[in-house]
């Protein structure tokens, strides 16, 4: 009689199997705060997001655009933003936490902003990987912990910098 055992690593050293696959994002509700400006962007729904345990690929063509509502210096703000394309990042997934490498961040994806009030400031698109890198707001999750089961994936993300602290809720739904 012969006995085989198998050897793997522990549970806790391997990726959560529930956050890997493709996901289509419902919605997300994004949170800006500084001294001077409080803004709420929500929206996004369509993008998808491919995790496979050592990569996150966003891809945003199908992503509606995202609405922004709030205050700046105490006076009313609205506008939106949009993605477009496709972003890659190196991406580690723990059984509670997703942790994206910026400085790896590569690919097309565009950001547009578009403010309608107080002013109509409407700069060109500029690159996700490269506001990345620069540790400047995109507004892709990154870091951040997550919940999943049953089709559903949550991503909770706090990032708190010397401009500000930004507060995002992504829903997805597996494809």
């Amino acid at each position: 009689m012969t006995i085989r055992m198998a050897i793997g690593t522990p549970a806790a050293a391997a990726p959560a199997r529930c956050a890997i696959g493709t996901w289509k994002l419902a919605r997300a509700v994004l949170h800006v705060d500084s001294a001077t400006a409080h803004l709420r962007f929500s929206g996004g729904a369509g993008a998808r997001l491919r995790l496979d345990g050592r990569t996150a690929t966003h891809s945003f063509d199908s992503s509606s655009r995202f609405t922004e509502t709030g205050t700046a210096n105490g006076r009313p703000v609205s506008g939106w933003l949009r993605y477009r394309k496709t972003l890659r990042l190196q991406t580690k997934i723990s059984t509670t936490r997703l942790t994206g490498t910026a400085a790896s961040a590569s690919g097309p994806a565009t950001l547009k902003i578009r403010q309608t009030r107080p002013l109509n400031y409407d700069p060109s698109p500029q690159r996700v990987a490269s506001l990345l890198r620069r540790g400047e707001f995109s507004g892709v999750p990154y870091q951040a912990t997550y919940t999943c089961g049953s089709g559903t994936l949550h991503l909770h993300q706090k990032l708190v910098a010397s401009g500000g602290t930004l507060n995002g809720t992504w829903t997805y739904h597996r494809v």
